[in-house]
């Protein structure tokens, strides 16, 4: 084969000083072939070869080891700078670990599972030992000792030493949203058009009243009583995001002001995202340029993502204890529960878990168990340990063991953690086993033309008129008359660079236009038995560079074409395209099954380190309606329903009646503003029952509720922050103190406006920090959608 010839990329290799140029080894070239002419295992092609000239060794060599030397194979048409940012891209991959990762991910744990022990509450009164495993049912426990532990996790929510940690950096890929975020995402369609997020915050604040509020005996605060607390509960709040929904939550609150939670006690910070790699085990491309996609590793990174920010410190300044970790994807999840912290305080116990009850062998639920290992680990000086086991490694037995009921016997975990700091900061560095779970990721699809153009002249690479004016070249053989245009795609060479971005703009792109393309009304492979999915035409403009993506042509069809890149005849397709100089095309795959692996570890992997590790078995009508699925028993639907069950339950035990009515429209629903309620409380002083007869839909709002879906910018009385006494007993890290002057911000010269014989007093001082406000930090889209009539998806990258 001879010296590799790079005239394909001779413009970058001209140019390109600080790339590493290798010399190709004449003998290495040719790949040694078994006798009936068939390529061994761990051998490449020649192709490959071609495709790996010229680049660092390092890296050459860790795509050979990975095989992800098939992401080189849309090098003809890059430009030098565009060349340089793919192989920093797949630096910054760190293939090798990713590999090893997802190694380990196969091979599964040695030992076996037992079924939990449910202790009756009558044993926790006799010197009950708690150990690992243990499970405690909610609907059992009796009236006193349900109140003495409300008692206990008030107190704990007064004195400041409960904090909480919101879930939100999924992307939910199972519901396929726009809003990668479920829990900022208004498409519930409730009756206040709230959000998640904004629902856990009330509950926050609505907590907080309740704890400086006067309570009785049994923990419920007192009706129609004016007397107060001194001071206010702080509880601050952990908001958790990724790459890509760390913009979306922040402006979330932002825009909504914090959701009238001081702005001091909300602190956001981000959890790591690993690349995705597909069934055949290779990256899936985002752009040409070289942004592969990426997912978060579920809620086992909450406790690394907590000790990589200063979350940790802060709880330690702040004196909190224990922390409330929960996810934002339950519209009914009681955050700051009262009962379950006292009965974790209560029983002194590091980690605990909310679990239902599952309804189905199938249900997409983390099963609780008890895990009995062979041998133990370092860390683990026990055999019997809890630990959290996703379905799809579960055995058969395990799924399918039901009790004497009918019910299955293994609970289902809410996503709803109770952990103390101590344990926390004692476990955070230990390791954690990965699971790979199948997801369906849209990606990008680069390929030829269906049938292969026949070339009868010399057909010239078109080159923009960027590299046409640095190199000082023109041809002119060919005349201006006789110039054909180019043809759609990519010419040869003349992808420029592309700029990175922190925020995986392409994918979070990509993501709108596959929920765009979801929801509309197009023919696709819903209910089919073949592996089909749907493919929508993507402009790439090379000026910009700008990829438009026209979702009305998205049409079936299969994941691969003909003349894909990475199909299995990608590098004959690539070495076609080189010698006929042929466009490149790009198309949008929107996948209706599982056609990638994400791994994710989740926090229940933690308590296995622990023998006092327990759960709480809590109603499923009262506290889980998740939004996980489009379809089904996790779905919007589902959940708005369970909602309106529960707060019709709490109106009707306050003494409201409901008028009688044949409406069927979905959307007459019961709300409940969590301002008002949080677990039914205080609803006979709202004056319903002595109202007529309610009608569908309805919305309660709470007390500093001026319109449906709207808070106050200034609440005074909901969120007080002094004494009533006028003396500040809070800790001095709360304390406010009088604001220094603001400092300017600008180098221009500021001037007093008067003490000078030639000041102009008519003309006002210039305010150079409300200017620098308002252009600093910039804050630039690079996720576009354009305005015209077609619907397409315009993502400047």
């Amino acid at each position: 084969m001879g010296q590799v010839q790079s005239s394909w990329c001779r413009e970058g290799f001209a140019v390109n000083s600080d790339l590493n140029v290798w010399p190709v080894r004449g003998d290495v070239e040719h790949v040694a072939r078994h006798k009936d002419g068939q390529l061994a295992e761990d051998e490449l092609p020649e192709e490959a070869e071609w495709l790996l000239a010229g680049i660092p060794r390092e890296l050459a060599e860790m795509l050979r080891d990975t095989g992800q030397w098939v992401m080189l194979r849309c090098r003809p048409w890059l430009s030098a700078g565009a060349f340089r940012g793919l192989q920093r891209s797949l630096q910054r991959c760190q293939l090798r670990q990713l590999a090893e990762r997802y190694r380990e991910a196969e091979t599964l744990e040695e030992g076996s599972y037992s079924q939990p022990q449910h202790v009756p509450w009558a044993e926790l009164d006799l010197d009950h030992v708690v150990s690992a495993g243990q499970v405690f049912k909610l609907h059992d426990v009796p009236k006193d000792k349900s109140a003495h532990l409300r008692r206990i996790g008030l107190q704990a929510l007064r004195q400041g030493k409960v904090a909480v940690a919101l879930l939100a950096g999924g992307t939910n890929l199972r519901l396929g949203i726009s809003e990668p975020p479920v829990g900022c995402s208004r498409m519930l369609q409730l009756c206040s058009n709230k959000s998640i997020l904004q629902l856990c915050c009330e509950r926050i604040r609505r907590m907080a009243t309740i704890c400086t509020s006067v309570t009785d005996k049994r923990g419920v605060p007192a009706e129609r009583s004016s007397e107060q607390r001194p001071g206010r509960a702080s509880i601050p709040v952990f908001v958790m995001t990724s790459r890509l929904t760390h913009r979306c939550v922040v402006e979330h609150f932002e825009a909504n002001q914090y959701f009238g939670i001081p702005s001091r006690d909300v602190l956001f910070f981000e959890q790591p995202v690993m690349p995705v790699l597909d069934n055949d085990g290779q990256l899936l491309p985002q752009s040409l340029g070289g942004e592969f996609a990426f997912a978060p590793g579920g809620t086992g990174q909450a406790l690394r993502a907590l000790a990589g920010s200063s979350a940790l410190e802060q709880m330690r300044d702040r004196g909190v204890e224990c922390l409330h970790i929960l996810g934002t994807e339950n519209l009914l999840a009681r955050v700051c529960d009262p009962v379950f912290i006292g009965f974790c305080r209560d029983l002194d116990i590091d980690c605990a878990c909310k679990v239902v009850d599952r309804l189905d062998v199938k249900e997409d639920l983390e099963l609780f168990c008890v895990r009995q290992s062979p041998v133990s680990t370092q860390f683990a000086d026990i055999e019997d340990a809890a630990c959290g086991v996703d379905i799809t490694e579960a055995p058969n037995e395990v799924l399918n063991l039901r009790n004497c009921a009918g019910t299955l016997t293994y609970g289902g975990s809410i996503n709803s953690v109770y952990m103390s700091v101590s344990y926390a900061e004692e476990v955070v560095g230990r390791p954690v086993r990965a699971r790979r779970l199948a997801r369906a990721v849209p990606f990008l699809d680069f390929h030829l033309e269906p049938e292969p153009l026949v070339v009868t002249e010399r057909v010239l690479p078109a080159r923009s008129p960027r590299s046409e004016a640095e190199n000082g070249t023109r041809d002119h053989s060919v005349s201006e008359r006789h110039r054909q245009p180019p043809p759609p795609g990519v010419p040869v060479g003349c992808w420029p660079a592309e700029s990175t971005s922190p925020e995986l703009s392409c994918q979070r792109a990509l993501l709108t236009a596959a929920a765009e393309v979801r929801s509309q009304s197009f023919p696709g492979p819903e209910g089919s038995n073949e592996d089909l999915c749907w493919r929508c035409d993507v402009h790439l403009n090379c000026d910009g560079p700008v990829a438009v993506v026209r979702v009305k042509s998205a049409k079936t069809g299969p994941a691969r074409l003909t003349r894909s890149l990475l199909g299995d005849r990608g590098v004959e397709a690539t070495v076609a395209a080189h010698a006929a100089a042929l466009p490149l095309r790009c198309s949008l795959v929107v996948p209706t099954k599982p056609n990638a692996w994400v791994l994710e570890t989740s926090i229940l992997d933690y308590f296995a380190y622990t023998d006092r590790a327990v759960a709480l078995q809590v109603p499923r009508l009262q506290e889980f309606a998740p939004v996980r699925e489009n379809k089904g028993r996790h779905s919007m639907e589902s959940a708005r329903k369970a909602m309106h069950v529960l707060h019709s339950s709490w109106i009707t035990m306050a003494g409201g009646k409901f008028a009688l009515s044949t409406n069927s429209d979905p959307n007459a629903l019961v709300e409940v503003s969590p301002l008002l309620s949080y677990d039914g409380e205080g609803l006979g002083s709202t004056g319903i029952c002595d109202a007529d007869p309610l009608r569908l839909p309805l919305h309660l709002p709470g007390p500093s509720e001026v319109q449906v879906g709207t808070l106050q910018e200034a609440d005074a009385t909901n969120v007080p922050d002094e004494a009533t006494d006028g003396l500040d007993t809070r800790p001095y890290y709360l304390q406010e103190y009088p604001r220094r002057l603001e400092v300017s911000c600008s180098h221009v010269p500021r001037f007093l406006s008067t003490g000078g014989p030639n000041c102009n007093t008519s003309i006002a001082p210039c305010d150079f920090s409300r200017e620098w406000k308002a252009t600093w930090p910039p804050t630039p889209s690079r996720c576009e959608v354009s305005d015209d009539l077609e619907g397409r998806y315009s993502q400047p990258i």
